[in-house]
């Protein structure tokens, strides 16, 4: 393991540079510490750790980061500690546990990182590659998802990537070193844990050096995708006219594998952000020679017959945003005008009263909203490019042109429906009712309640 380690970190890594151990507690991250301070002499690295409780699992939570401080303080090797709530950001937020606790703990390393011009080393490994690579297989993933976990990404450095977690037990044993077990890695309610503990153990019976042989491919794989990235860039410069806007034509000669990625790329130069979908959409415009799309609420992509760009929208383009003031809201009704020609009024009840009402019926629930399940940030907006809905008991999520398409909405009436949203898309939809997120079930004790109406005109 130490000769792959070496390697890796040879090229990940520069004397005297300064690196912060992401130092979670487990194998890995105890087996990344040990490996960097046998390095800290010779290199002359300076080294210091990063750990966050999340306060997930309780006692064991607390357990975690007793092991980490001790463990730093016995190699003296400073340690920063983060403690977050977590479950309460994940609710405020809307997402989900998993989700919320990876956006807060690299919320964490980029602010330590930034502090000090620090490289940030994560304990990664060749199995967590195999992992990754699997479940962007399940999700359908494109080209970029195939090349697994990359070895760098800017400050973040992975001199485990090549080595196998049964490698880094092995290497445990043999220096003594001691770890903790999170014990939720047991369970089978995440997807990782189940390819992990169900999905390798079955391949790597069939190909002992299944590990090996991922690792091959996500690097060719990348090597691969950084090339056709970097001849797009090359094209998308290639295609700018003297006014800023895009020669389509020239656009249309271009190998189909370059034309998605010149729109990344050129999506990617405005600081947005799309999914491929909405890039086949776009594509789709750009060779009828007209049409236009919103991408962001400060993105729209207009196209005819001579070029195309993508920059902030017309000041009369139909597009809308208003933020939702969560205090005024709490202390009354709220009205907000200003949304395409309409108004809606936002309350807050309790479920209680509202199951006692005789007057609600199962349709009234499309304009209910789970309150403690809204994220803090949330605004009334119109729709987007790649906006999605899971519509409760469906199992499903579909964008809402599929949606509005299935419930007969004229595509001249889609712009202006009213959204409720949050940083992770759509919460409610005016016509279509709540995400599943969102939704009001037996454990909603606060309700928000939520109509549109027509702005008088005058």
């Amino acid at each position: 393991m130490r000769t792959k380690a070496l390697a890796a970190a040879a090229r990940q890594l520069s004397k005297n540079d300064r690196v912060l151990v992401a130092f979670s507690g487990g194998a890995d991250s105890v087996v990344l510490f040990h490996f960097l301070c046998t390095l800290r002499d010779e290199w002359r690295l300076e080294i210091g750790a990063l750990h966050l409780n999340h306060n997930l699992r309780g006692e064991e939570s607390d357990r975690d980061e007793t092991f980490v401080r001790a463990f730093c303080a016995e190699r003296e090797v400073p340690l920063i500690v983060e403690r977050a709530d977590v479950n309460a950001l994940a609710k405020q937020a809307g997402k989900s546990i998993e989700q919320c606790g990876r956006d807060v703990r690299y919320d964490f390393f980029a602010r330590e990182a930034e502090k000090t011009a620090a490289k940030v080393a994560l304990a990664h490994t060749a199995s967590d590659n195999a992992e990754t690579l699997l479940i962007n297989l399940i999700r359908g993933s494109a080209l970029r998802g195939f090349c697994g976990i990359p070895p760098v990404r800017g400050f973040y450095i992975r001199p485990l990537i090549d080595c196998t977690r049964d490698e880094v037990e092995t290497y445990c044993r043999e220096n003594n070193l001691s770890w903790v077990e999170d014990s939720t890695n047991r369970s089978d309610e995440y997807t990782r844990n189940r390819i992990r503990l169900q999905v390798l153990p079955l391949l790597k019976a069939e190909n002992p050096r299944l590990l090996e042989k991922i690792t091959d491919l996500t690097s060719a794989l990348r090597e691969d995708a950084d090339y056709l990235d970097f001849l797009a860039r090359q094209a998308l410069g290639g295609l700018v006219c003297p006014n800023g806007r895009l020669e389509r034509t020239g656009f249309l000669a271009l190998p189909g594998p370059l034309q998605g990625r010149v729109l990344t790329e050129l999506i990617k130069s405005r600081d947005g952000s799309i999914g491929r979908a909405v890039i086949e959409d776009i594509k789709t415009r750009i060779i009828a020679g007209s049409g236009g799309i919103q991408l962001a609420a400060d993105l729209f992509f207009e196209c005819d017959a001579i070029g195309f760009s993508i920059a902030p929208p017309a000041k009369d383009y139909l597009y809308f945003e208003q933020p939702v003031d969560r205090t005024a809201l709490e202390a009354g009704q709220i009205v907000i005008g200003g949304l395409a020609g309409k108004t809606a009024t936002l309350c807050l009840d309790t479920a209680d009263r509202l199951k006692k009402s005789s007057k609600v019926q199962k349709k009234d629930l499309n304009y209910c909203l789970d309150y403690d399940r809204i994220g803090d940030v949330v605004s009334l907006r119109g729709r987007i490019a790649g906006d999605k809905l899971a519509i409760p008991g469906r199992g499903c999520r579909k964008t809402l042109k599929n949606l509005f398409q299935e419930s007969n909405v004229k595509s001249c009436a889609r712009a202006g429906k009213v959204i409720l949203a949050d940083a992770d898309g759509p919460l409610w939809v005016e016509g279509l009712g709540p995400d599943e997120r969102a939704a009001v079930n037996i454990h909603t004790t606060k309700i928000l309640m939520i109509q549109v109406t027509a702005e008088e005109k005058p």
